[in-house]
């Protein structure tokens, strides 16, 4: 059976569909038993749709600019 570290570096692969037949099968009995994997993996694949769906924009220069004048003034206090 597979560990959790196994489990999430193969989360995309497992979300493309790239495993072997009998990986698969050990991540699904892996994703049956423990919770915080299949957390990941549903965050993952949320991740993955949102990003592939474009609903992300740049940001204008001035945001950017107004940015980094803020980022500047936090870390000048600390």
């Amino acid at each position: 059976m597979l560990s959790c570290k196994h489990t999430i570096a193969q989360g995309t692969d497992y979300l493309d569909k790239e495993l072997s037949f009998w990986r698969k099968v050990e991540m699904k009995m892996h994703l049956m038993i423990c919770v915080n994997c299949r957390r990941y993996v549903k965050q993952l694949k949320q991740t993955v749709v949102m990003l592939s769906k474009g609903q992300f924009k740049q940001p204008s220069e001035q945001q950017v600019e107004q940015l980094k004048k803020e980022y500047q003034e936090v870390s000048s206090k600390q």
